[in-house]
């Protein structure tokens, strides 16, 4: 399995982008074994986080997981701490 920091800055989008409207949609990949994406977009007053893995978009594949976190500072860790959990229970 990859090792990533999912905190790092960069790797996930700052809260503003969110709070303007702005999907994001990131995967990561390693050779020979499967490749996990995820979309990130505003829901309301919250973030929607969604996760999948194979080859294909978000629009020709079937969501795994999802969940919703707070539009605030300390929702935003909360998500990206989630991220890190479903990567590394559907890379295993």
């Amino acid at each position: 399995m990859k090792t990533i920091d999912w905190h790092r800055q960069g790797y996930i989008p700052i809260l503003i982008d969110f709070q303007n409207g702005n999907t994001f949609i990131g995967s990561v990949s390693e050779k020979g074994k499967k490749e996990f994406r995820y979309r990130l977009s505003p829901a309301e007053e919250k973030i929607r986080a969604e996760v999948w893995y194979g080859p294909y978009c978000y629009e020709k594949s079937e969501t795994l997981d999802q969940s919703e976190f707070s539009m605030d500072m300390e929702g935003r860790e909360k998500m990206v701490d989630w991220l890190k959990s479903k990567y590394e229970s559907m890379i295993e």
